[in-house]
């Protein structure tokens, strides 16, 4: 025991070694900022003025939203008039009795200066922010908002989404019904004749995220492999797109068996096979023992004692047609990203739960924008009689 004194004593007095740096190197900066004057602080301030905005009432987005142009909206916030009207609709109510300016989500007091702007302006708002990367000073000129006010009405209007979409149809992550699994089956065995009662493909997804103060933070999100810091998803893909289960926010460091295995996404998968005998495509990464709810694709098929030649090529051309059908997970994470080029900003680290709501929030508009825009390759290859034209959405 003695041996490890040295040890202890020498990692603890590098740990506060580096807090020591940190604060000095934050005083400094405080100091800095401190001796300007305030024509120095006021050109360092990343941000556009009230006095350089148009009024919110003329704004950019107003412009494009008033003119029931769908493809301008679809490109802006990737729903048509049809789509946002539904969730505008369930938006308004929250909006209308709920205040984002007193540092909590409350009830709105009937006093005070009336809104600059409405609840269609705070849906575009988010919507067009998962749309984008980057700076925010875009959106300032678009929306005609104040920096302060801009943050204030995106964290409030992510909020909302999320409380409105989890519970929708058109929204909510959920295990499909029998009667569905049966269809998803029958869209993929139409597709890939050789692989059957496969239902679904799984893949994972890992988003970067900036580096923690503490080292112990950092060992959680640091993944060896990638040489980065990160966030995993695990997520499972429909033939029609969506997403049925999932399981999100988990520290990079985690291999993604072990977020099936932590989130639950295998038993799940299991009550499925046991229910309807419905099965799921993965690659190599996943569960290592056999599952019979999982079809594992591999470049290299292991022979059985006893097996004959010909179930062998017929094992083989499984394996080659799993690994075909698992491009399907390919596509959908492909869609997750163009659809939402927020994620691919490095994630600003933090414990307060925004990143688990800017995901969740995310995830829950992939599904309905794939129900209900119907843009998406998975449902195009797979489920054609599915694919809707959001041109004729306009009426």
């Amino acid at each position: 025991m003695n041996y490890w004194w040295p040890v202890i004593i020498a990692l603890l007095l590098e740990e506060e070694e580096k807090k020591r740096e940190e604060r000095k190197h934050s005083r400094y900066k405080k100091r800095f900022h401190r001796a300007l004057d305030a024509g120095g602080r006021q050109l360092r301030q990343q941000r556009i003025p009230r006095e350089s905005l148009l009024d919110a009432n003329a704004s950019p987005w107003r412009k494009l939203y008033y003119s029931y142009n769908n493809q301008a909206l679809i490109t802006a916030t990737g729903l048509s008039h049809h789509a946002f009207e539904y969730l505008v609709n369930k938006f308004t109510w929250y909006f209308e009795n709920y205040t984002p300016f007193n540092g909590r989500v409350t009830k709105r007091l009937n006093m005070g200066r009336c809104r600059r702007i409405d609840a269609i302006d705070c849906l575009g708002l988010t919507l067009v922010w998962t749309r984008t990367n980057g700076s925010l000073q875009t959106l300032q000129m678009n929306f005609g908002l104040s920096m302060t006010n801009l943050c204030d009405y995106l964290r409030f209007g992510r909020r909302i989404v999320v409380q409105v979409l989890k519970d929708d149809v058109n929204a909510m992550v959920a295990v499909p019904s029998a009667d569905k699994i049966e269809e998803y089956k029958a869209a993929i065995t139409q597709q890939y004749p050789i692989i059957e009662n496969v239902w679904a493909t799984m893949d994972g997804l890992k988003l970067r995220i900036q580096q923690a103060s503490s080292t112990q933070q950092q060992a959680l999100f640091y993944n060896g492999w990638k040489h980065d810091h990160f966030v995993t998803a695990v997520m499972c893909f429909c033939p029609d797109g969506t997403i049925p289960i999932t399981f999100f926010n988990v520290p990079g460091a985690q291999h993604d068996s072990t977020v099936c295995e932590l989130g639950g996404i295998y038993e799940k998968l299991e009550h499925v096979y046991n229910e309807t005998g419905g099965i799921c495509t993965v690659d190599s990464a996943f569960r290592v023992k056999n599952a019979p709810y999982l079809i594992k694709s591999s470049q290299q098929t292991e022979i059985g004692e006893g097996e004959t030649e010909e179930e062998i090529l017929d094992s083989i051309r499984v394996k080659r047609a799993a690994t075909s059908m698992r491009q399907a997970a390919e596509w959908g994470m492909r869609a997750l990203q163009s659809s939402f080029p927020r994620m691919q900003d490095r994630i600003v680290y933090e414990e307060r739960g925004e990143r688990r709501i800017m995901m969740k929030m995310m995830i829950l508009l992939y599904n309905f924008r794939a129900r209900l825009v119907g843009i998406n390759q998975i449902k195009n290859v797979y489920m054609p009689n599915l694919i809707q034209d959001a041109n004729n959405y306009l009426n």
